[in-house]
């Protein structure tokens, strides 16, 4: 049995935690802040699909908030709609979620030292970076840096809605540059308006956008946090004596699409548990399982930021005349994209193409 040394008490850092422990060693884990959950910096939006694929951790129910079932998105004004009969996403408690894990985590064994900034003394030779895209762990073993971040604001505000399971997403490059905007319904009385720019942008001109768009005369101030969309070049290493591996935000697994990185970062965090000794295989089983879709978040995200408002409208167009919007109601996978690479799509395309759909 060897000793495991987790940096960072966030989703990624009680998961690893906790598959660390199954595969039979022991776990400290450093926490920086006094409790788990906080700063929230979450919308807490997950697919539900995701969400099953953490279920050996936690159960994710007990912390739906609100169920989604599918999404109003504005291509710099021209609207398409992307629904289904039940719900595809939750919106959940986030805190809540860390919360359980950190407890879940130590109630299998792993000892949780709260507010402990962790930067260069490590409790064991064998480490895992959970700590955040400012990663000190990453600094400390000079790992590659993350070289594309986003910059986001975000608050719940007084919000009346018709349709509370739907979210908005409002793509412009000009009014949002390199992200977007959102609306996330918490309920029928209040959601959570946000904004991403893609550094070095600012977010303070594209939150003002936002409300102005949505008619919000008094928001409350927001909270502000930064989101890799990149993975790192290498997130595992053998150096000097110590074995190091990186997951989640640290690591930079996050979809660039959205900037949400729990269930990716999660289900990584398990292998970097499995695997905390082996770094080199580490490696390979995170990018040999989750980097192809990582990958096409990644080039998704470049074709739509690197267009022009005019551009961004057309493409709505397209998507409207193809009735691709409605083969993404039947067929779309949040956190998955090569699941729709499917013979199905390109027949819907062909149907719609020859007037026969």
């Amino acid at each position: 049995m060897a000793l495991i040394h987790v940096v960072g008490g966030g989703p990624a850092g009680s998961i690893a935690a906790i598959s660390a422990l199954r595969s039979g060693h022991g776990v400290v884990l450093s926490e920086e802040h006094n409790v788990a959950g906080l700063p929230r910096n979450c919308s807490g939006l997950f697919s539900r699909d995701g969400l099953g694929t953490l279920s050996p951790f936690i159960d994710y129910r007990r912390h739906v908030v609100n169920p989604i079932r599918g999404a109003r998105i504005s291509f710099a004004g021209t609207g398409i709609t992307v629904r289904r009969k039940d719900a595809v996403a939750f919106v959940c408690d986030r805190a809540g979620m860390d919360r359980e894990l950190a407890s879940r985590a130590e109630a299998e064994g792993a000892q949780i030292r709260y507010g402990e900034r962790i930067r260069s003394s490590f409790h064991s030779r064998n480490i895992i970076g959970a700590d955040g895209p400012l990663s000190a762990v990453a600094r400390h073993f000079g790992f590659p840096a993350i070289r594309q971040h986003v910059a986001t604001l975000q608050a719940r505000v007084p919000y009346e809605s018709e349709e509370p399971d739907m979210i908005e997403m409002h793509l412009s490059g000009e009014r949002f540059p390199g992200f977007f905007a959102w609306v996330i319904p918490q309920n029928a009385h209040t959601a959570e308006f946000g904004v991403g720019v893609e550094l070095p942008n600012r977010p303070a001109a594209a939150w003002n956008r936002l409300m102005r768009m949505k008619g919000i005369a008094a928001p409350p101030k927001p909270c502000g946090f930064v989101i890799p969309i990149l993975p790192r070049s290498k997130t595992a290493v053998r150096k000097n004596g110590f074995n190091v591996v990186l997951a989640g935000d640290a690591a930079g697994q996050v979809k660039s699409t959205t900037g949400g990185g729990v269930i990716f970062g999660g289900n990584c965090a398990a292998l970097a548990g499995k695997y905390a000794l082996s770094p080199a295989r580490y490696e390979f089983e995170w990018r040999a399982k989750f980097g192809p879709d990582l990958a096409m978040h990644r080039a998704i995200h470049r074709f739509i930021s690197s267009r022009s408002d005019p551009e961004l409208s057309s493409i709505g167009r397209r998507i409207k005349k193809l009735n691709i919007d409605s083969y993404l109601s039947h067929h779309g996978h949040m956190d998955r994209p090569t699941k729709m690479l499917r013979p199905q799509l390109l027949a819907h395309m062909l149907k719609n193409i020859a007037g026969i759909a």
